[in-house]
């Protein structure tokens, strides 16, 4: 694991060092994923591809799912206007 000392800018930006860019493949329109917890931030790349993927491994199980059961659209529409009714 390597540590660097990072200096926010006035406007709350942060430079990572290009050697970190360069080896973990940041570059400009990159998307991060930041987790902070107490006085600990976490950075991690988010792929794009990946991200795709696990979205559709995600959703993939829950749309056969409603296939199966016969839930029409309609029906989705109208239980989430009488929940919001409650």
């Amino acid at each position: 694991m390597e540590a660097a000392i990072i200096r926010v800018s006035s406007k709350g930006q942060i430079v990572i060092p290009s050697s970190w860019r360069n080896r973990l493949g940041i570059d400009e329109g990159s998307e991060l994923l930041a987790i902070g917890e107490g006085d600990t931030l976490m950075l991690k790349l988010i792929e794009k591809s990946s991200l795709k993927e696990e979205f559709l491994r995600t959703v993939g199980p829950i749309r056969k799912r409603i296939k199966n059961s016969k839930v029409k659209r309609k029906d989705v529409q109208e239980a989430i206007r009488k929940a919001r009714k409650q």
